[in-house]
């Protein structure tokens, strides 16, 4: 009787994730959620150099890959995770948690978030939505804020590297 109780609830969160995924994408543009392979994650941390105390924001975090592998790097530097999706935003939230991890997650819309502060941005999202970060960089991001994107540039901006990975690409910017 428990277990059947605890499958049920187990299915209905597994139906809550995929409708709310499902609405998402197709309504409002957003992008899947994606985990980034561990190999990609190690090969942008290669390119990138961190300083303490520097702020490290991802965008459309999911499960907040980029953050954590990060974190192991540069255990010095402040990480922040922006997630529109309650599903992956409670999961993570709990997973850090255990973990005793620093990443803090912030279930919001990240174009109504401040990037003043921020001194590297990792995002993997979709075409749409790099179009729209790409002018709120450029208006928010202070100078020599570094930007890393998995598969889709920046549109209105040049990358000053790209690295080509198995079948993904990293683009790395500065604004």
């Amino acid at each position: 009787m428990y277990f059947l109780f605890f499958l049920s609830f187990v299915l209905f969160f597994i139906l809550l994730f995929l409708a709310t995924q499902f609405f998402n994408i197709l309504f409002r543009g957003y992008a899947p959620f994606i985990s980034t392979h561990r190999r990609i994650l190690d090969k942008a941390l290669t390119e990138i150099k961190l300083k303490t105390n520097d702020h490290v924001f991802e965008l459309g975090s999911g499960d907040a890959g980029f953050l954590r592998a990060a974190e192991e790097k540069y255990p010095e530097a402040k990480f922040t995770g922006i997630e529109y999706s309650f599903l992956p935003y409670l999961i993570t939230r709990f997973q850090l948690a255990l973990k005793k991890s620093k990443i803090k997650i912030r279930k919001k819309n990240f174009f109504k978030i401040s990037l003043e502060d921020a001194d590297l941005i990792y995002c993997y999202l979709n075409v749409g939505m790099m179009k729209k970060l790409g002018k709120k960089f450029q208006t928010e991001c202070k100078k020599g804020t570094k930007i890393v994107s998995l598969n889709f540039p920046l549109p209105d901006i040049e990358a000053k590297k790209l690295i080509q990975t198995d079948k993904s690409r990293l683009f790395f910017y500065e604004i």
